[in-house]
């Protein structure tokens, strides 16, 4: 496991852009693993909002806990043009995204 994130070209079509948004000061987890080059990796955050982070590879799972009773969390991926958007708000609420 790693909790770093290197930083790709931004315009690559793998380069995978995640966005956590919502009320600041909202604190979450993350479990995020990315895919490609025939392996995986998984990426293990605990921060605040707002916060970005882009990674490079075939595709992303996430999985994204909010660990605040107080807020809203908004989880954006990007890849290739596309954009997927959850949202959620509560303590122990989860928002799941898969992007390939």
């Amino acid at each position: 496991m790693s909790t770093g994130s290197h930083q790709p070209q931004v315009n690559s079509a793998n380069t995978i852009q995640v966005i956590f948004d919502g009320e600041p000061g909202t604190q979450f987890q993350a479990s995020l693993m990315i895919e490609g080059s025939g392996k995986s990796t998984t990426y293990e955050l605990e921060e605040t909002v707002p916060s970005e982070r882009i990674y490079e590879g075939e595709a992303l799972e996430a999985t994204v806990r909010q660990m605040s009773a107080e807020g809203a969390l908004v989880v954006e991926v990007r890849k290739g043009g596309s954009v997927s958007r959850s949202s959620t708000s509560g303590l122990n609420s989860v928002v799941r995204l898969r992007v390939r």
